[in-house]
């Protein structure tokens, strides 16, 4: 196949380096990316859920990871929204979605976010390998979506809209004043990678083949979103006595959730299990592809990361683009300089908010439960407000989504799912 399209033939010609010299020493983090970037031309798997865990599946380490998600929820889920904001450097990412116009605007974002939000929530939460369990379902629901939207974006019909999908198709610019100069500025300090190039662009002139959206490298770049930065830098999330068997369910829990979702084993990020190789792969992926990219971070980049931010402050106040991002640099280790320079007071002290709370204040024991609690609270108003306390002032009440109530199953029983999910291993059921 590769002597058929140019983007296979630069990967083939990658891989035999390994063979032939020079720089044959790479590492299996360069290897493992480079087979991850292989994916992008082959589509996620669809259609109905697998009836059978796979061969790999560890109950143990499953739950272990679940319960590591519910102690850590509140910096889980700051770890998720500043992963998501830097995805959207991706033109392969961003056009879809500007393209669906489900999240170019505020209220839009909120609702397409919040959803994300409780799903994620409820496989934390729930039984994903039960039938007709909610998390199940939710899954179901999920895999269902990007049934849809894969099949609209590749139709023959609508694969070129998709493909010049631009800022004109935002919507109304946002009224803030733009930091993509201080943010680009910055980023200009850092060093080019040849990595970033082997991302086949949409509507690319020579490619000999139709860009596949909704493809398997995608989703192996939408888990390092979830898993990446956790697993990197755990102490800047509130995980801060997370042990290694803690890390190593957490990654066992996005295998799973990726061969749910249709990752091939191949392409899944996490695969293997192996926390050693997955925070070399992860550093590498952050270093090799995630950094490199803001330097060619486009206007339609800010608008959605904007719309993001502003949709997430309607039921965490205060926060904002600059703050998230701000705080991503700040974690990874991104130049910031200029950004931070021209932040709002209001912006810089959410930022250092962040910073006091998830990297000081949880040091000290039981203080990320209660902010998880206060995550779960907040989420729950959107969500579930008629199970929320009648004393919470109604000054201050987000919108509500209908729907997600069905999912939103935050009172696990423990054992008994940890049963459910070893009695599932043994029977193949």
């Amino acid at each position: 196949m590769a002597d058929h399209c140019p983007y296979l033939s630069k990967l083939a010609s990658l891989n035999s380096e390994k063979t032939h010299g020079g720089t044959a020493n790479k590492s299996v983090a360069e290897e493992r990316l480079v087979q991850l970037l292989e994916g992008q031309t082959v589509p996620v798997q669809m259609g109905n859920l697998p009836t059978v865990p796979p061969p790999w599946y560890n109950p143990v380490k499953f739950q272990r990871g679940q319960e590591f998600a519910r102690r850590h929820f509140a910096g889980i889920s700051l770890a998720h929204f500043v992963s998501l904001i830097t995805m959207l450097t991706s033109p392969q990412i961003l056009k879809p979605l500007i393209f669906t116009q489900k999240s170019e605007t505020v209220l839009k974002s909120f609702k397409r976010y919040i959803g994300t939000v409780v799903h994620v929530t409820a496989w934390y939460f729930g039984d994903v390998w039960q039938k007709d369990h909610p998390a199940r379902r939710s899954i179901q629901m999920v895999r269902s979506m990007h049934d849809h939207a894969s099949t609209q974006m590749n139709h023959p019909e609508r694969r070129r809209q998709v493909d010049n999908t631009a800022m004109a198709d935002c919507g109304q610019p946002f009224d803030d004043p733009s930091m993509l100069a201080s943010l680009q500025m910055d980023a200009q300090k850092l060093a080019g990678c040849p990595y970033v190039g082997l991302r086949r662009q949409p509507a690319s002139n020579d490619q000999e083949e139709p860009y596949v959206y909704f493809n398997q490298f995608d989703m192996a770049d939408s888990q390092f979103a979830f898993v990446g930065v956790l697993v990197l830098f755990p102490h800047k999330f509130g995980a801060t006595y997370a042990s290694d068997d803690d890390l190593s369910g957490f990654i066992h829990f996005w295998r799973c959730i990726g061969y749910l979702l249709g990752i091939e084993d191949r392409f899944n990020f996490c695969d293997g299990d192996n926390l050693d190789l997955t925070r070399d792969l992860c550093r590498h992926y952050l270093d090799k592809m995630i950094k490199p990219a803001f330097k060619d971070a486009s206007v339609e980049f800010e608008h959605m990361a904007r719309a993001v931010a502003k949709g997430a402050s309607l039921y965490y106040p205060g926060v904002s683009f600059e703050s998230l991002f701000a705080y991503y640099a700040n974690v990874v280790g991104l130049p910031a300089a200029n950004f931070i320079h021209h932040m709002s007071y209001s912006q810089w002290f959410y930022y250092l908010y962040l910073r006091l709370v998830f990297s000081v204040l949880c040091w000290i024991p039981g203080v990320i439960r209660v902010f998880s609690g206060m995550t779960q609270f907040s989420i729950g108003l959107v969500v579930a407000r008629s199970s929320t306390a009648g004393w919470w002032p109604k000054s201050w009440k987000p919108p509500q989504v209908g729907g997600l109530d069905v999912f939103w199953t935050l009172k696990p029983r423990a054992e008994g799912l940890k049963n459910s999910q070893t009695n599932l291993a043994l029977n193949g059921a």
